[in-house]
């Protein structure tokens, strides 16, 4: 993939894709965040449920000691996935914001099977690009796909959203790769269209000879399938 040589800022490397990102559109359809919420729920009843289990324990045991280290441990769970709640969508930053720090990426509709999508996307795995590329097949199933026909073969643009460096300051190649549609974060057909153009004729076409390949991502360990 084309790329401007900065060894400092890796990601100045990238090709990456400006567009107005509709935040509210994003948040009623893209599925990454779903499922952000999803795993804050979690948190939050869980939290309750070491805390509910904790008061009990006490209560019922008469402040027995063993039940009084016990009941401590439940809080500290209790606090673990409280903590959850906050750290997750931190970590995973504002979503107009991972669009603009993310490379831009063919996607195809590789697969669809009971309203489910699946959407291989050719995708670079390597960090520092001055050092090589690396490219990847990576995957991603969704059951909305707005400003698309949703038919295998139809061509998608995402972005690589990425992290989980291996073997941190050392490796240059990432261990997690999802790839996020950018129709999840526009209703602006013409802005797909555009990112469709920025990106390369034979990208497209290396991506279609192994968007079939997509059964042998799903089922490596990191879900990226070097070519």
């Amino acid at each position: 993939m084309p790329a401007q040589h900065d060894s400092r800022e890796p990601q100045n490397q990238y090709r990456l894709f400006d567009f107005p990102v509709d935040n509210s559109w994003a948040r009623k359809n893209n599925e990454n965040l779903g499922e952000i919420r999803r795993l804050q729920v979690a948190g939050g009843v869980l939290a309750v449920a070491c805390l509910v289990g904790a008061v009990l324990l006490v209560l019922l045991t008469g402040q027995a000691p063993l039940a009084v280290v016990v009941a401590v441990l439940l809080v500290l769970f209790a606090l673990g996935f409280a903590a959850m709640i906050f750290y997750i969508p931190k970590k995973m930053g504002a979503i107009d914001e991972t669009y603009k720090r993310s490379e831009l990426v063919p996607g195809i509709v590789s697969s669809v099977h009971k309203h489910v999508l699946t959407i291989t996307a050719l995708v670079d795995q390597s960090v520092d690009r001055s050092k090589g590329s690396t490219p990847a097949l990576a995957t991603v199933s969704c059951q909305k796909l707005p400003g698309h026909e949703g038919k295998e073969g139809e061509r998608v643009p995402c972005v690589a959203v990425v992290g989980n460096r291996s073997a941190r300051g050392k490796a240059n190649t990432y261990d997690f790769i999802n790839p996020m549609p950018i129709a999840w974060g526009t209703p602006d057909a013409s802005v797909i269209k555009r990112a469709i153009k920025s990106i390369p004729d034979a990208e497209w076409d290396l991506l279609r000879k192994n968007s079939g390949r997509f059964q042998e991502v799903q089922k490596t360990r990191t879900g990226i399938l070097p070519l």
